[in-house]
């Protein structure tokens, strides 16, 4: 891929996925328990169950999110140590998405990557308490985050808001996703907001300008509803049993095409870092994962999405 002539020619190549999570987790998981330290010995278990959702024991999750947001920092020409608390905070957006989308009101689940969900370790109310509590450090980190922090505030916000995270889940709860026209739009961004938010936020703190930022987030949100339909196939049968279709006819298919969109993305977006493109593709199709089309199902063999 080639680089207008006005990219930051002296940053050494980024390298690969693999070598790139294997140099910033270290920093990231460091970053994670420093924050998490500040949590009050004197609440008794809650202490323990934070650590315990947030992954510090670890079964931490694949943590793509803010993977993304260090590799998109770097992407732009910034540094990954720059965006480390901004990644901290997606984290903590994430993990507290997931305490309550667990509750009983909510998907009723109590189990966690195969652990006691929060829930089942502190009662709904102590669970909601968790939740509230990783959301407000969040917003703290990132209002800290230098000259840029309002604005990063400003928008993590809105990705949870109602117009956001909390209204996709909203529509999910409401309607199971089966919905078109704005509330389809609405019900997406229960996944690909977040998503947004990663890719926007390393962007924005690694310097980015306006029209690289726009593209960058085009890709984001590609990627989570890629992601998210990758998702809703594994499940199709499970759903179905409980009356709630997943999004899109033909899931994979549609998760291919919108992947194959974001990397046209990235292959459109102007003044990256040298192996920044590269970088970003890669990530994108580990969080992904898209079986091979030989794997498909027929149901989602159809060119109909």
């Amino acid at each position: 891929m080639s680089f207008p002539a006005r990219v930051l020619d002296s940053r050494p190549s980024l390298g690969g996925a693999d070598a790139f999570g294997a140099r910033v987790r270290p920093l990231l998981e460091a970053a994670l328990a420093e924050t998490l330290a500040t949590v009050p010995d004197g609440l008794g278990p809650v202490q323990p169950a934070v650590g315990r959702a947030v992954g510090l024991d670890g079964r931490a999750g694949r943590r793509w999110r803010p993977f993304l947001t260090l590799a998109a920092c770097e992407a732009v020409g910034g540094a990954a140590e720059d965006a480390v608390d901004a990644a901290v905070a997606i984290e903590l957006t994430h993990t507290a998405s997931l305490v309550l989308d667990d509750l009983p009101c909510m998907d009723d689940s109590g189990l966690r990557r195969g652990e006691p969900a929060t829930h089942a370790l502190l009662g709904p109310a102590g669970a909601i308490l968790v939740a509230v509590g990783l959301l407000a450090r969040a917003a703290e980190l990132l209002g800290r985050s230098g000259t840029r922090g309002g604005e990063l505030a400003h928008g993590w916000g809105r990705t949870f808001g109602l117009a956001g995270m909390s209204g996709g889940q909203a529509v999910d709860l409401m309607l199971g996703g089966s919905c078109t026209g704005s509330l389809r739009r609405l019900y997406r961004r229960k996944t690909t907001e977040l998503a947004v938010l990663s890719v926007d936020a390393g962007a924005m703190i690694g310097g980015a300008d306006a029209a690289t930022r726009d593209l960058l987030r085009r890709f984001g949100r590609d990627m989570g509803w890629a992601y998210q339909l990758v998702d809703d196939a594994q499940d199709r049968a499970e759903d179905a049993a409980v009356g709630r279709e997943p999004g899109g006819r033909n899931p994979l298919r549609q998760a291919r095409r919108l992947l194959d969109r974001s990397l046209t993305r990235l292959a459109e977006t102007p003044r990256l870092a040298p192996g920044g493109a590269d970088l970003l593709a890669q990530m994108a199709r580990d969080v992904v994962r898209i079986p091979p089309l030989a794997s498909l199902p027929p149901d989602q063999e159809s060119a109909t999405c």
